[in-house]
């Protein structure tokens, strides 16, 4: 990775403040349009990682949800 590059398309399946940390350098580092995929959450965690990411400008696109667990789709 070169300073200033922009991802399309990032996958991400790690801990709930992880993804919190990260929500910041994640969110400059995104083209417009990037799609984020945020995986191996628990219904629980969702609102804080969500808050996280709507700070840095990004929207909600869908919830995927099987048992405890959930996968969040957000578009930049």
């Amino acid at each position: 990775m070169r300073r200033g590059d922009k991802f399309d398309l990032v996958f991400a399946n790690i801990l709930a403040r992880p993804l919190c940390l990260m929500a910041r350098p994640l969110g400059a580092h995104l083209a417009p349009g990037a799609t984020i995929i945020l995986a191996g959450l628990l219904h629980t965690q969702i609102p804080a990682v969500l808050a996280a990411h709507r700070r840095q400008g990004l929207r909600l696109e869908r919830v995927l949800r099987e048992g405890d667990w959930a996968t969040m789709v957000l578009r930049a």
